[in-house]
């Protein structure tokens, strides 16, 4: 496994602005699904018995990351509080044709920096992402290049070093063996996708890293998936001051 955190994935750098770690992004959250919280407890279990090869993703930062935004307009300045409210509109119209969907979530594997879980069906899951999308093009934000087709994943854990020596190397199999026998059985669970999120997300690369926390912002309903914010909506997995794929991995 190598490091998740290398240079080119980072956001900021050190000593910079703070606002440089943050970045908007829509995400699917699932913190108040049980049956997904245990299974990533299972698979928690795991990766952290192997602390010098991979870091475990808490429960508060579990996410599946639908949409990055660039943290910057067309005409270079930093996103605001009201772009991403005129954004939250624009996507809730998009996703008023979409009704909520059922997943399944798994099975576990270790990928080159990271300990992923697939999603699926790809269908429903591409049409989510496309409506994420165009919403958020109509209000004006700035998007990396479409992923075709896209990937709907979930990290466990990330790469905390490269495992370029054989001992290291022996705990990365190790680790990737019983990331594959974590969960069995079941190898899967399911899970209702009823709205997604757009956050601030905070890239964390230091000593309290490698992870990402994220600021919820504004729940966006699928079509019949309630108008109302879920309870708790107005907390934080992290308090982040201010406001502000190619394949990643996360």
């Amino acid at each position: 496994m190598r490091k998740f955190m290398d240079p080119k994935r980072l956001w900021g750098t050190p000593g910079g602005p703070d606002e440089d770690w943050l970045r908007p992004h829509v995400l699917w959250l699932p913190q108040h699904l049980p049956d997904v919280i245990n299974y990533f407890d299972r698979v928690r279990a795991v990766a952290s018995r192997h602390p010098d090869v991979i870091a475990p993703i808490a429960t508060a930062d579990l996410h599946m990351t639908v949409q990055k935004i660039d943290a910057r307009t067309a005409d270079g300045t930093r996103v605001s509080a009201a772009d991403l409210e005129r954004a939250a509109e624009a996507v809730r119209e998009e996703l008023a044709a979409l009704d909520p969907f059922g997943v399944e979530i798994g099975p576990a594997r270790a990928s080159g920096s990271a300990g992923i879980v697939e999603i699926r069906p790809s269908d429903d899951l591409e049409h989510l992402y496309r409506s994420v999308r165009t919403g958020l093009i109509a209000a004006g934000l700035q998007l990396p290049d479409a992923e075709r087709p896209w990937w709907a994943h979930m990290s466990a854990g990330y790469g905390v070093q490269d495992t370029d020596t054989p001992e290291l190397a022996a705990r990365s199999d190790r680790l990737a063996s019983a990331l594959g026998r974590a969960v069995q059985p079941p190898t899967r669970v399911t899970a209702l996708v009823e709205s997604v999120w757009l956050v601030w997300e905070r890239q964390h690369p230091g000593s309290d890293g490698p992870r990402y926390s994220f600021e919820r912002v504004h729940e966006l309903h699928l079509a019949r998936g309630g108008s109302g914010q879920r309870a708790g909506a107005s907390t934080s997995t992290e308090h982040t001051e201010g406001l502000a794929h190619a394949r990643h991995d996360r």
